[in-house]
């Protein structure tokens, strides 16, 4: 696994273990982040990554400061 499939990896277990922690299914956070929730669903299965919009518009639906976010996945590598 190359350190940038490690980095989508981490953040993929960091956003389901955060969504978990809420209660959230995949489809509650899609509406509340204003995305698909297959979308959702292909950034847990680190088949997607997102845009630095869509991540921020996560982090606010997960109701956690962006940093915090980031540096959970980057904890998780």
């Amino acid at each position: 696994m190359t350190r940038d499939e490690a980095l989508i990896a981490a953040f993929a277990d960091e956003l389901r273990s955060r969504r978990a922690v809420l209660r959230f299914s995949q489809e509650e956070l899609a509406h509340r982040a204003g995305v698909n929730r297959t979308y959702i669903a292909k950034l847990e299965l680190a088949r997607n990554q997102p845009t630095l919009t869509v991540l921020l518009r996560v982090a606010e639906a997960l109701e956690v400061p962006l940093p915090e976010l980031i540096a959970g996945a980057l904890a998780r590598r």
